[in-house]
């Protein structure tokens, strides 16, 4: 019986949870991105960083999306996941890729910037409201390499902790408790490459909404549910005093920049209990919520948008965090104390 379920509980829909090949302890998701004053820079950049991920060794799916940040620039986002820590290791120590990362520029309008996790099995959640043979998926479940089971582990305040494995043998304790954002105005990031030292047990969440096939609640998605999770991002991203580091809203896009019918968010927090104290009391998760099921409570059929999320916590050391030429409230760069190497590079 799931740790912290209702007595008796009987969830009131049907939800998938993710499970890898057999012998599969860990995973990687990979973001690198393009930072520019428009679109169509940041767009361009990140088709240069796309082509580095061809070759034996590239990841198994890619995802692409984009997101306008607080200081108003534009990323453009490639979200790479290897099932093989191994063949990540392989390719981002191949030539290619160095050389290319490493003559990246850090002068001028443009930034770049990657965050690497290398996620343990035992330490990482899914949630699907369809099956990817109903209802085609972005992110780790889409390839056919991951089977969907149903699970019975949701529909109740706790149960991504449940689901997360390691939390039934371990507190997941953060190593940075309280989240204390850097001044921008002091942090000197710009013309420089950052690497950060990412604080052990945060969360990361990359939570998803896919209205492509809808036609039943395709407009109710969008007048009454989109907006309230927009909102929702919102909030996160200007108030770390919820405790979360970083927060994207991400229109994603087909491999040549189309913006597609679906979203998603991706979000740091300084840990766990962070993440779920904002969803079971803030106001603006609640009114997500809310929304959500009032959606689904009008009675006009089975549901045809999709909904999905992916819940990390990352031990020590399994985090890369790096900037180049980025705004210093990008990522992990507000992390006061943990800039571990500040370097400038050539123009």
């Amino acid at each position: 019986m799931p740790r912290t379920a209702p007595p008796g509980h009987t969830p009131r829909f049907t939800a998938y949870s993710a499970r890898l090949p057999e012998g599969t302890d860990a995973f990687v998701f990979a973001q690198y991105a393009c930072q520019a004053p428009s679109r169509e820079e940041a767009a361009q950049g990140a088709a240069g960083l796309a082509s580095l991920f061809s070759g034996p060794d590239g990841p198994d799916v890619v995802d692409r999306g984009s997101f306008l940040d607080t200081a108003g620039t534009h990323n453009a986002v490639l979200m790479a996941y290897w099932y093989d820590p191994h063949s990540h290791r392989r390719w981002r120590a191949s030539e290619a890729v160095r050389s290319a990362w490493d003559s990246l520029p850090v002068q001028g309008p443009i930034g770049h910037w990657r965050e690497e996790s290398v996620i343990p099995v035992e330490r990482n959640e899914t949630l699907h409201t369809h099956h990817r043979e109903d209802y085609a998926t972005s992110g780790l479940s889409q390839s056919a390499a991951v089977e969907l089971p149903e699970t019975q582990v949701h529909d109740y305040w706790g149960a991504a902790r449940d689901r997360i494995a390691a939390s039934a043998i371990e507190a997941l304790e953060p190593a940075l408790p309280v989240f204390e954002p850097r001044d921008p105005e002091a942090s000197g990031t710009r013309g420089r490459r950052v690497s950060v030292d990412v604080p052990g047990n945060v969360a990361l969440i990359r939570t998803a909404q896919d209205w492509s096939a809808g036609t039943l609640y395709r407009e109710k998605y969008l007048a009454d549910v989109k907006p309230v999770k927009d909102r929702g991002v919102d909030f996160l991203a200007e108030n770390p005093g919820s405790g979360c580091i970083a927060a994207r809203n991400l229109m994603e896009e087909s491999a040549d920049g189309t913006p597609l019918e679906r979203a998603c968010t991706i979000a740091w927090f300084a840990s766990l209990e962070h993440l779920m104290s904002w969803c079971r009391s803030h106001r603006t998760h609640l009114d997500i919520y809310a929304s959500f099921f009032q959606m689904v409570g009008g009675g006009e059929g089975p549901l045809d948008v999709a909904f999905w999320h992916e819940v990390s916590v990352l031990p020590t050391g399994s985090v890369a965090a790096e900037y180049l030429n980025c705004d210093p409230r990008t990522g992990f760069l507000p992390i006061a104390a943990h800039h571990t190497s500040t370097t400038t590079a050539r123009a």
